[in-house]
């Protein structure tokens, strides 16, 4: 990847994120944190990854983070030297996702450990 590419994903992280904190949709609920932007070669599209505190949230704020797109999308065009403004799309970021199922897979892992302990005395 080249330096000007990760140089245009962490600018739009910080826009992004700036943006996201002033959506008043009240589908998006709670804190929405923006975990990382992964912008394709030729720039003309951005999916931005995000995480939400709550699961049962995550779709509603997906609809409210693609609903305020173009809005978003208008300020990163306002804040960048960008010849073109690369199109938004949100995703949830998958890594939060997996860190939640390892979680529940160790603690699943230790209850089992633990019974097993407690049959052997």
């Amino acid at each position: 990847m080249s330096g000007r590419i990760r140089k245009v994903e962490s600018q739009l992280k910080e826009i992004v994120s700036e943006e996201v904190t002033s959506i008043s949709d009240p589908r998006i609920k709670g804190l929405v944190t923006v975990t990382g932007v992964k912008v394709s070669p030729d720039l003309a599209q951005a999916t931005v990854f995000y995480s939400v505190l709550s699961r049962e949230d995550q779709e509603n704020a997906r609809e409210g983070l693609q609903s305020a797109a173009g809005r978003i999308q208008s300020q990163v065009g306002a804040q960048t030297r960008l010849k073109r403004t690369p199109r938004l799309r949100f995703e949830p970021d998958p890594v939060v996702e997996n860190v939640g199922k390892i979680e529940a897979a160790l603690r699943n892992l230790r209850e089992t450990g633990e019974n097993e302990n407690q049959s052997y005395e």
